[in-house]
């Protein structure tokens, strides 16, 4: 399977009067993205903003943010997450590249939190000072989508249409480069397994399990994760990387340090791919649900092993987590069981379940087989970020709490971009 994708480095984005790229410069046609949003009965209103690089504007309720894309050759955009199923992971995909679009949410007074301990403003993204600085979204020109529900719509409702508005924007905007020149070309091509030999049988064989979606938060009824469907069902299945990396995945709604972006540049899988046929041969990815019951835990473990043992032929595997405390326990099983099959396993967690002073509990597991771990950071860790001139999206109406336009005292866990459980940001966790 052979994915390319043909990039183009956007300089700055502007509203115009059509959408289209120029010199560099990405133009919005900003009314005509607002009414084709608005075909969505489930939203009775949508307002499209801009921030960029330096500016002193705050991004809150930030809940995903996803890359411009649009395929232009051998596939469909979002595969079931848009209603078409189709192919996707090979021919061209059209890459609008230093652009994102950031979905915020409108949360009712009395809707359900969407986890424990939420702040007011939710997640945060700040385009200058130490919020810039700490996320990969402080550096991206970003398109931000801020739909309204409509009468009656429930929230369950309301979430699986702010998804659909976020990835149907990702889609309108790289439309205006498909026939553009591309200034950048990157392919990532990766035969069946039953294909991969002929000079690299002397590598060792490494895949990838991939913990997609966690299973210590509720589902959402037609929320679209993988090819449409909301997956938590799943039983660990082989996908190939380049599925991932062109859209048949989305984050499901309550994930942990996981974004649409991350997963359309997924860093782990890029690495693989970098070092395929240098030091290893990349065997591929099994994705595998994490779960909140012991015996559904134990059967994704055994089958995930078995899976990259037995059909991919793997001798070593690199393991990653979805959420927090709950999936960390699955994650240390199934690397338990590839070692006792014989797979050397390395481990990359960020450390959720910590408390600021208590560095001895930040991992909840102690299997002295899985001992490669790697720390993508501790979310606790306070920042404070100084006021700004304009904020983007709606704070939940509570009478308590900091004013949006700061100064607001935080921690890196609700500053979107600044750490991730597959790696996409620019922290490690170091104990001196």
């Amino acid at each position: 399977m052979r994915l390319q994708l043909d990039i183009l480095n956007i300089k700055d984005v502007q509203f115009g009067d059509r959408t289209v790229i120029t010199n560099g410069i990405l133009f919005i046609n900003r009314q005509e993205l607002q009414e084709f949003l608005k075909e969505d009965k489930r939203l009775s209103r949508v307002e499209i903003e801009l921030a960029h690089p330096g500016e002193k504007c705050r991004i809150i309720q930030a809940s995903d943010v996803a890359e411009p894309r649009i395929k232009t050759k051998g596939g469909v955009d979002f595969p079931g997450a848009l209603g078409k199923q189709g192919i996707v992971g090979q021919g061209h995909t059209c890459v609008l590249r230093g652009t994102a679009v950031v979905a915020s949410e409108y949360r009712r007074k009395g809707d359900p939190p969407m986890q424990p301990g939420f702040p007011r403003h939710g997640r945060i993204i700040d385009m200058s000072g130490p919020g810039a600085e700490l996320s990969i979204y402080g550096k991206t020109h970003n398109i931000v989508v801020v739909p309204w529900p409509a009468n009656e719509v429930s929230v369950h409702e309301y979430r699986v249409a702010l998804k659909i508005a976020e990835l149907k924007t990702a889609v309108y905007l790289a439309k205006a480069g498909k026939d553009l020149k591309p200034d950048e070309i990157e392919v990532y091509e990766l035969p069946a397994p039953s294909k991969m030999t002929g000079g690299l049988d002397h590598l060792p064989r490494v895949a990838y399990i991939f913990q997609f979606i966690p299973g210590q938060f509720e589902t959402i009824p037609g929320y679209p994760v993988l090819y449409g469907s909301n997956a938590s069902s799943i039983v660990p299945t082989i996908l190939h990387p380049n599925e991932i990396l062109d859209g048949a995945m989305v984050t499901p709604y309550r994930t942990m340090g996981i974004d649409v972006f991350g997963l359309q540049n997924h860093p782990i899988i890029k690495e693989l791919y970098q070092r395929h046929g240098k030091d290893l041969c990349f065997a591929g990815v099994i994705i595998m649900a994490g779960h909140g019951d012991e015996r559904e835990n134990e059967r994704a473990a055994i089958i995930s092993a078995n899976l990259a043992k037995w059909v991919l032929g793997a001798k070593g595997v690199v393991l990653t987590k979805s959420g927090g405390g709950i999936p960390e326990v699955s994650l240390a099983l199934t690397a338990q069981r590839c070692e006792e099959l014989g797979v050397r396993t390395s481990v990359a967690i960020t450390h959720y379940p910590a408390d600021v002073g208590d560095a001895d509990g930040s991992i909840l597991f102690n299997v002295p087989e899985v001992d490669a771990i790697v720390s993508l950071g501790n979310p606790w860790h306070p920042v404070t970020l100084p006021p700004v001139e304009k904020v983007i999206g709606e704070p939940v109406a509570f009478p308590e709490g900091p004013p949006a336009d700061g100064p607001i005292e935080t921690t890196l866990r609700w500053i979107k971009g600044t750490l991730s459980q597959i790696g996409n940001s620019r922290f490690i966790g170091v104990r001196y």
